[in-house]
């Protein structure tokens, strides 16, 4: 009766232990569809994959992060400190060399002083237009940056190996566990069906 109970509870607790194995390992395994004749087999992942990558894609777009909340934060950026920055820049670097080349005549007429006033009236034509500017930004970004067509192409590019070391890097423990409860509810099994054989 002894190693009738052991057997029956060891033999439980591998059922239990190596079915939640195999479907930890199914999650991604196999990677490409095996066609069995009666039926298919693939990991749920990479089977159901590109679904995956639009709900993910849904729910971080709707409740995570939109473009309106990327443009909400451009817009208290200080943008216009960063565009003054640039435009200074830009025509310390380039102003004088490219009215020198295109225009040689003027070359002699060009001092410090009128290169300076130049300077500040480029500047101040692009700054006193700083809104439309920001405002075209905006837009352009609006109609062609899709937070949820590039999460559906990144999941879909995703390598399945990597993304299969990632996860159960990051889940080792919790994934053990669940094969030692697989385990342990199959030697309970067990147990109870060798009382069910012992009262039968």
């Amino acid at each position: 009766m002894l190693v009738k109970a052991v057997l029956l509870i060891v033999i439980g607790a591998m059922i239990g232990w190596i079915t939640n194995y195999i479907a930890i390992k199914m999650l991604f395994r196999p990677y490409k569809e095996i066609n069995l004749g009666i039926f298919k087999i693939q990991g749920l992942i990479p089977k159901r994959r590109h679904e995956i990558g639009l709900s993910l894609a849904d729910t971080i777009q709707k409740e995570l992060i939109s473009m309106a909340d990327v443009t909400e934060r451009l817009s208290n950026a200080n943008i216009e400190v960063g565009m003054e920055r640039v435009i200074d820049d830009i025509l310390e670097k380039k102003l004088a060399t490219e009215i020198t080349t295109k225009f040689p005549m003027m070359a002699m007429f060009l001092n410090e002083s009128t290169l300076n006033k130049i300077k500040e009236i480029i500047k101040n034509s692009i700054m006193e237009n700083k809104d439309q500017i920001i405002e075209m930004l905006f837009e352009t970004l609006e109609k062609n940056v899709d937070f949820k067509e590039i999460i559906v192409e990144k999941v879909d590019a995703f390598s399945l190996e990597e993304l299969e070391r990632i996860t159960f890097s990051l889940a080792k423990k919790e994934l053990k566990h669940i094969e030692v409860v697989g385990a342990i509810l199959g030697g309970l099994i067990g147990v109870a069906q060798f009382f069910i054989t012992v009262l039968i």
